[in-house]
This record gives C-alpha cells, structure tokens and sequence, in this order.
C-alpha cells in the first residue's frame, strides 16, 4: 500500500487534531427538558460528529435505530413520545460503544433501568475515560507512525501500522467483552 508521505503526515495531523479537540459533553451539559425525536436525532449527530467525519457517515443514530434500542431493552423507552437527559446519556455510550461492541456487551456495561444517579455516574465515567482514551490512542498512533513520517520505506510501514492499529483493536474489544463477562458472573 503506497501513500504519498505528505497527505499520510496531513491524515495523522488531521486525526490527532480531530481525536484531541473531541469531547462528550458533561452531565450538566446535555439539556435538562424533554425533547422529541428529531430533537434527539439533531443532537446526538452534533454530539458524535467526530465519527462522522472520522467514517464519512451522515447520522449516528436514526429513528429506527432509537426504536430498535428501546424494543431490545438498550434503552428506557420515551415518556409520551419524549426524550430525557437520561435517554440522551444512554444513547450517547450506545451509539459509540456500538462502532465496536455488540449490543449484548453494551447492555452489560450499562444496563437498561438504571436511576438517574446511576446513569449520570455511568456516563460521566464514560464521559471521562472516553476522553483519556482519545489521548492514550493519539499518543500511540504517533509512536507507531513515526518510522512512517521519518526517513523510512512508507510502502512497507504503513502495512505494519495498519496490522498493529487493527490488532490493538481486536485485543481492545476482546479484553473489553471478557472483562465484561467476568463483571456480570460476579453480579449474578
């Protein structure tokens, strides 16, 4: 795989720049009235925009998707067609932990029926090491492109960032569903 070394330093720069200035919003942050569909849809897009321009998609999350997530239990169903801000933390760690994890695994790491508490504490969690992870994986990503941005054969190399990029990702996923796991058998 051959990439010119200017537009691949421009692509990492871009990325970091993107991975770094990205954030959740805080708790006291996501609107504290009711909103409708198209109002959630709205700000859920806005909210996850990183992974839009990261993956070229237009939408997050869809109405069907929302009404999915609600007959599968992934999410509390709406009150009189309205959302709340616990509805919007919910959908938030769903719709990013979908890009990698399946719904069985979302549902063990935040469980359908949690108080409001409970979920503004999940969702500042998660909130927070989203955020530390971003950094954690910007760092990284740099170490392993540095022979590719230096003096180095940028053909080659760049198969071996893709290999350990997607390798790293595997074993994330993998450690995150077995860590799960061993979470819900110490609950039951």
């Amino acid at each position: 795989m051959y990439l010119e070394k200017e537009k691949l330093i421009e692509s990492f720069n871009r990325l970091d720049d993107m991975i770094r200035g990205y954030s959740l919003p805080e708790w006291d942050e996501l609107p504290d009235i009711e909103l409708y569909m198209d109002q959630v849809i709205t700000l859920i897009s806005k909210y996850l925009s990183l992974y839009h321009k990261v993956s070229n998609t237009e939408k997050s999350v869809t109405p069907s998707m929302i009404n999915n997530y609600v007959k599968l239990k992934t999410i509390p169903a709406p009150v009189k067609k309205r959302y709340s801000k616990i509805h919007l933390a919910y959908l938030l760690i769903v719709c990013t932990l979908k890009q990698t994890l399946d719904m069985s695994t979302i549902q063990k790491i935040v469980p359908v029926g949690l108080t409001e508490d409970e979920i503004k504490r999940v969702y500042t969690s998660f909130a927070r090491n989203q955020k530390k992870a971003f950094d954690y994986v910007s760092e990284s990503i740099k170490s392993l492109a540095a022979p590719i941005l230096g003096d180095g054969n940028t053909s080659e190399d760049i198969g071996d960032v893709i290999m350990q990029v997607s390798a790293s990702a595997n074993f994330y996923k993998i450690m995150t569903e077995k860590i799960t796991d061993m979470s819900s058998e110490d609950k039951d």
